[in-house]
């Protein structure tokens, strides 16, 4: 069994943003470099790209969030997850419910790619460089759902249990357990 518990270790989460940072200004780079090869981008001003990427972001953590809920509550066959936010961080957990790993990436990964090939996409048609800016944001806010997933495949974990205590993965199924997984 191995837990996965941020929301109590302070350098953890500082370590985290700091990355998380130098990720989302990397994405910008590299998102600006594509763009150039294939769309004129319609530049705005520095500062409206900062204030029309975080309202942005606003909205698409919603649209986040609610993936990772709806994906919780398919592959848990009707359970509703809940909400908790804890030292900064929001938690989405069921308490009674295995995962398995395929089942936990898919979770873990869905906003990352449904959202970033929508933004994408709405960036090819209209190429303001505000959609980069959220974007590049979003990509940067995932970066925990990417170590999570790391995690899980590359330690070779089979099960994942998301409570509001934390993540435990687990190599066996707990045996006290009665979890209908699929």
């Amino acid at each position: 069994m191995h837990k996965i518990d941020l929301s109590h270790n302070r350098i953890k989460i500082s370590k985290l943003l700091t990355i998380q940072v130098v990720m989302m200004l990397f994405a910008i780079l590299v998102t600006y470099k594509w763009a150039i090869n294939y769309v004129d981008i319609i530049e705005q001003r520095f500062l409206t790209n900062v204030i029309y990427g975080i309202l942005g972001f606003i909205g698409v953590l919603i649209i986040h969030e609610l993936i990772h809920k709806y994906l919780f509550f398919i592959f848990s066959k009707g359970q509703k997850p809940q909400f908790k936010y804890k030292n900064g961080i929001l938690l989405i957990y069921l308490s009674s419910k295995y995962f398995n790993k395929w089942q936990f990436c898919a979770v873990m990964l869905a906003p990352l790619v449904i959202i970033t090939i929508g933004l994408m996409l709405s960036f090819y048609h209209f190429a303001y460089s505000s959609i980069i800016f959220i974007s590049s944001i979003h990509i940067g806010y995932c970066l925990i759902d990417i170590y999570l997933t790391a995690i899980t495949i590359i330690n070779k974990f089979k099960y994942i249990h998301s409570t509001d205590e934390g993540i435990f993965m687990y190599h066996h199924l707990p045996i006290s357990i009665n979890n209908d997984y699929e």
